[in-house]
């Protein structure tokens, strides 16, 4: 069976590079998104450049491509019997390649809607919670960046709390997405600390 698990964790890696703000803006724009604002391909860089359409558009399309490797990481487990850390490291897998993507040279997103997508159904009751704070951090403080660094870093802890330690696989894919989404946030929680971060509604320009 270790040749499923291997063949899935691929998979959802490449599922991964399928990163839709770097497509939409493409599609849209005929340019890359990495051209424009902070640099990132990810949704807040779409909605601060192109707006709430096309970042919604993306939102649902990186979370959707979460949701699928999960789906088919349960799908897997279920008919051939696999352990549930090759369910977690689908999740692992999939946050990989959309972070740093192999046929974008690396500069991918931050992995936000991806992770919202993939936990949504790996574990619903502790993804709606971890939101609902996001959610009142950024009607608070109006930086996604800002919500998103705090719903994900509260992600194991919660887990903790539904599961203790028993659940390592959950353990496992929630301490990585705390830390990815940190680590991918670095330049955010830098000037969230020297209070530069954007806020809901600043519109940023090009680059170049």
């Amino acid at each position: 069976m270790m040749s499923v698990g291997i063949l899935l964790l691929i998979g959802c890696y490449f599922i991964g590079n399928l990163d839709f703000a770097y497509i939409v803006v493409k599609k849209v724009k005929n340019d890359d998104i990495r051209n424009y604002g902070s640099g990132n391909a990810g949704t807040t860089n779409v909605l601060r450049t192109l707006g709430l359409k096309y970042a919604g558009i993306v939102l649902l399309l990186d979370a959707l491509k979460g949701t699928l490797c999960i789906g088919i990481a349960k799908y897997l487990s279920l008919k051939f019997g696999l352990n549930p850390m090759w369910v977690a490291g689908a999740g692992i897998a999939v946050l990989c390649g959309h972070n740093w993507p192999i046929l974008l040279k690396f500069r991918g997103g931050k992995g936000t809607a991806t992770s919202i997508g993939l936990f949504l159904l790996y574990d619903w009751r502790i993804a709606l919670i971890c939101i609902a704070i996001a959610l009142v951090i950024l009607a608070i403080f109006k930086m996604v960046s800002l919500a998103s660094i705090t719903g994900m870093t509260i992600l194991p802890f919660v887990t903790l709390l539904f599961f203790g330690v028993s659940n390592l696989p959950a353990l496992v894919l929630t301490i990585f997405m705390a830390l990815s989404t940190d680590i991918q946030h670095r330049s955010n929680i830098k000037r969230i600390i020297s209070g530069t971060e954007s806020k809901i509604g600043q519109h940023i320009e090009m680059k170049k």
